[in-house]
């Protein structure tokens, strides 16, 4: 793997904050991709620069998906008319806390909250994947980050084994 970025198993499990023995479950399951040295010690393979694909910035996907609503304004509950279905129903209340944190552009004209479109859309679509993603448990998942840009975990195996681990423990509760 050119351009890698290996780490051994102990300082993985302090870097992603997980206990030793749930790394090497991971390892175990294939989720973290590792490579054996010559002398026979395991290595985690921490960042991998040279293969992976940036992530999409919120402009660059309105502009692929959404370029055609720019400009039009949309209420927050015209909004969740238009982009809730019977499978995910996204609330005005959404929309207009996506607005408040400045992911949405808005103005008031006096009566109702208008919103970007464009912008509304994006969100939707963003929210909607997260709540496939997350099979619609929400509860302190982080959507978007600071910039409006879709929130990237930056260590998504061992959060996907964390979640694995935490509704097995929920079951046997």
């Amino acid at each position: 793997m050119p351009n890698a970025t290996y780490l051994t198993v102990e300082e993985a499990a302090r870097k992603y904050g997980v206990k030793r023995k749930v790394l090497t479950q991971l390892i175990a399951d294939g989720m973290v991709q590792t490579r054996e040295t010559p002398t026979g010690d395991l290595l985690v393979v921490a960042e991998n620069n040279g293969n992976s694909q940036e992530p999409q910035t919120k402009e660059e996907i309105i502009a692929e998906k959404f370029a055609h609503l720019r400009g039009k304004v949309i209420s927050a509950s015209e909004a969740s008319r238009r982009y809730s279905d019977d499978q995910i129903k996204i609330y005005p209340s959404r929309f207009s806390d996506w607005a408040k944190a400045g992911y949405i552009t808005s103005e008031f004209d006096g009566y109702r909250l208008l919103l970007d479109e464009a912008e509304v859309a994006y969100c939707a679509e963003i929210y909607r994947e997260k709540f496939k993603e997350y099979e619609g448990r929400l509860t302190g998942v982080t959507i978007f980050d600071e910039d409006g840009n879709p929130y990237q975990l930056k260590y998504p195996e061992v959060a996907q084994r964390m979640r694995f681990e935490r509704r097995q423990r929920n079951k046997g509760a």
